[in-house]
């Protein structure tokens, strides 16, 4: 009985290019493993933070010397291994900071580029409302360095709007010579403004939408007669009222 030849496995040429294929692959994780270990020395150390501002403004309430504060021992990874997502996280924990940009500069330099908070108001739990319509937590001193900013009294759900009407309010007071000092929203969404000579003024809810304008427009219009014919100071205008408005004075002075 004839023994039956077997075939090879794989022929030279095959053989031949798988030898080269594994020595392909080895050369690439060698590669790979010797890039990993120089990328992991302290050549690439992140050395500087250049701290830019993001506006023409500049930076007004973050300083230097806090951001350096923030970054110590909490950045993670070198030059080439730092992940940019997790710093900005340290970078936005700063006090004042609304946005962080990151970016890395050869050969060891980490520029930070940051756009502050403009803070506006001052709400009743102690943060402070940024333009933006954020709460944010600061130091309410350092807001109200060149004066007071209007308190608010409300949920934090209204904040973006607060913060959108704000502006309007503080023209339309101007227009009359008063100024915003605290500003109200009940729970059922009716607004109270409060002026700086003691003057209340109810608006109600800005139902249906533009409501709110409309009353202003009208004290706004009638404003003059209202003081004359008042003949006192004026406590309260109640504008929530289908046509007109009810007004309170204190009680004149006897002569």
């Amino acid at each position: 009985m004839k023994a039956r030849e077997v075939a090879p496995l794989l022929s030279t040429p095959a053989m031949s290019r798988a030898a080269t294929l594994m020595s392909a692959a080895a050369a690439v994780l060698l590669l790979a493993a010797a890039a990993g270990w120089v990328f992991q020395r302290p050549w690439f150390d992140v050395r500087q933070i250049e701290l830019r501002a993001a506006g023409a403004d500049g930076l007004r309430h973050v300083n230097e010397h806090a951001v350096r504060a923030a970054a110590t021992g909490r950045l993670r990874g070198n030059f080439f291994t730092m992940r940019l997502e997790e710093a900005r996280r340290v970078f936005e924990s700063v006090p004042w900071v609304a946005a962080v940009s990151l970016r890395r500069a050869w050969p060891d330099r980490l520029v930070v580029t940051l756009t502050e908070h403009r803070a506006v108001a001052v709400w009743d739990d102690g943060r402070l409302l940024a333009d933006s319509g954020r709460l944010f937590v600061a130091n309410v001193a350092e807001a109200e360095v060149h004066g007071p900013l209007p308190q608010v009294e409300a949920s934090p759900r209204f904040s973006a709007e607060v913060a959108r009407r704000l502006r309007q309010f503080a023209a339309w007071a101007a227009s009359l010579g008063l100024s915003i000092d605290a500003v109200e929203v009940s729970d059922r969404a009716s607004w109270t403004l409060h002026a700086d000579s003691g003057l209340a003024i109810e608006l109600g809810r800005d139902d249906p939408p533009g409501s709110l304008d409309e009353r202003l427009a009208l004290i706004g219009s009638h404003y003059p007669t209202i003081v004359a014919h008042a003949g006192a100071d004026l406590l309260r205008i109640d504008a929530r009222y289908p046509q007109g408005v009810a007004v309170a004075a204190a009680p004149r002075k006897k002569p």
